[in-house]
């Protein structure tokens, strides 16, 4: 297991039983974001953290997190950043390679846009920040970048906010040769990995990738 890894579990949909992911042991900082404890509960895992307004966890949960002494960070319900937010920049300061985020899909489709979009702050581009919903893969891509998977998993390329310049890809069964994808088209979605590694560059935008798992 990556110990250089944070991992943030959301109160949104997740299916524990059919996600192919192979879940962090203790080595991992796992970071429980309100009703989110409920997931790393189901999973047997203990979080190294509590952050949130609370008002989504359960008191069962909570109650779980003060018996084993889990440390807690309780936030006022009237504030400026979402509870994922504030998981994120606490998470940066942890100072770990990656973060993975668990539940961050599903429910109100103004949280899941907007859990999406927080991974496109410029201030998190020095970072790999994914999102994991059952068997996709969900990040921004933010220079020439070299995605590793299985052949047949199937990558989608979403101009996120503007046009993405100049897109150019190389081991995608359908190629992209120095193409604008925009907004109002769907011109990136569906490719397929050909071999187990693919390129993707670009000259400017903001580039969304989803990443089906084969």
């Amino acid at each position: 297991m990556d110990i250089h890894t944070t991992y943030i579990f959301l109160n949104g949909d997740f299916d524990i039983d059919k996600s192919p992911f192979q879940f962090p042991s203790a080595e991992g900082f796992n970071i429980a974001v309100d009703g989110g404890v409920r997931h790393l509960r189901a999973l047997n895992m203990i979080p190294d953290i509590l952050i949130g307004d609370l008002d989504s966890v359960s008191e069962q949960d909570l109650e779980w997190c003060k018996n084993l002494q889990v440390k807690i960070h309780q936030y006022p319900r009237e504030k400026d950043q979402t509870d994922f937010e504030i998981a994120l920049d606490y998470a940066m300061k942890k100072n770990r390679d990656k973060i993975i985020v668990f539940g961050a899909i599903g429910g109100r489709i103004d949280h899941t846009l907007a859990n999406i979009g927080l991974l496109g702050n410029p201030d998190y581009a020095d970072r790999d920040i994914r999102i994991f919903s059952n068997n996709e893969y969900i990040y921004f891509l933010h220079s020439p970048t070299t995605i590793k998977g299985n052949i047949g998993d199937i990558i989608s390329l979403i101009p996120w906010g503007g046009p993405v310049l100049g897109v150019t890809t190389t081991g995608l069964q359908y190629p992209l040769s120095d193409e604008d994808l925009l907004p109002d088209r769907s011109r990136g979605i569906s490719n397929v990995m050909s071999p187990t590694e693919a390129i993707i560059q670009f000259k400017k935008g903001n580039l969304l990738c989803v990443q089906q798992l084969l």
